[in-house]
């Protein structure tokens, strides 16, 4: 896929110059795909608990808080988080077609049978015979998962979100090899392709076997994911340079900071500024117990 990402690349440089142009055609299908967007995070909302190809390789814990119909709860800025992901995947979806890359499928509806559960999902794209997902990344995120320092390997092993099985249930449904991921910096504007291996069937198996065994344990009694982390600072200068201080609080994992149950989970999570940062103005971080608020 790499002559996609430089046809990509060319495409955008020109039209940075005033040079490149998308048709009528391709105007129309990205206002089409962004009232979509905007009418999804609004105004539709699932009554019914259903296992997608989208949640079912995330951690169990929040399937099974899913099915048991417990409410979420996000920050008010999440919607729009949500929304600015869908408006930078519309986005690639017509700058792809207008680059030329060969877009077969788009927004596909597939099912399959895993498990004797039937399994649905919408995947994003399909290019060139291989599924393809399509994904909005922090900095953060594009440079350590899709991009220079990530890889395959890099998400298969750290996949909280569950992006592996989702992308090989679509492909396992639509009879079609996975590709891997399109990835776009939300920060800077840079594109990268994760590539998932050439042989890949014994990744799909492995893969599908995580399905098969979230499906079968969603209706076991629940048990949190993760557990949180005491917080501490290290000393670097002065007669106390390297020690290492507790101040009593305790953090949030890392995975559970994302999830719509963390409140449900985390009776006193807490969202506040970084105690044990020395920056003038320190990160928001989740807290599951806050106690002290400040370094003296």
């Amino acid at each position: 896929m790499n002559w996609a990402l430089t046809k990509i690349q060319s495409f955008l440089s020109e039209a940075s110059k005033g040079e490149g142009k998308l048709s009528p055609e391709l105007v129309e299908e990205f206002k089409e795909l962004c009232g979509k967007a905007i009418d999804r995070q609004f105004n539709q909302k699932r009554n019914k608990w259903r296992l997608r190809m989208s949640e079912v390789g995330r951690p169990i814990c929040q399937q099974q808080l899913n099915k048991k119909g417990i409410k979420q709860e996000y920050e008010y800025n999440s919607i729009m988080r949500f929304l600015i992901g869908d408006l930078i995947e519309a986005s690639a979806v017509v700058i792809m077609k207008g680059a030329g890359v060969n877009v077969q499928e788009l927004q596909k509806e597939v099912k399959t049978k895993v498990a004797n559960v039937e399994l649905k999902g919408t995947y994003d794209i399909k290019i060139d015979d291989k599924i393809w997902d399509i994904k909005s990344a922090s900095p953060f995120m594009f440079d350590n998962k899709f991009g220079e320092w990530g890889g395959y390997m890099k998400i298969k092993d750290d996949d909280t979100f569950g992006y592996v099985a989702q992308g090989f249930s679509y492909a396992h449904a639509d009879n079609s090899d996975f590709g891997g991921w399109i990835a776009i910096n939300k920060s800077t504007g840079e594109w990268a392709i994760c590539e998932v291996p050439d042989q890949q069937e014994n990744e799909k198996l492995n893969a599908l076997r995580k399905v098969k065994s979230n499906i079968e344990n969603v209706d076991k009694e629940f048990k949190r994911g993760f557990e949180d982390t005491p917080e501490s600072y290290k000393t670097y200068s002065g007669k106390d340079k390297g020690k290492v201080t507790y101040t009593g609080n305790r953090l949030m994992n890392y995975p559970c900071t994302f999830c719509g149950y963390k409140k449900h989970c985390w009776k006193d999570a807490e969202l506040s500024p970084k105690i044990s940062s020395r920056a003038k103005h320190p990160p928001y971080v989740w807290y599951t117990k806050l106690e002290k608020r400040e370094l003296k």
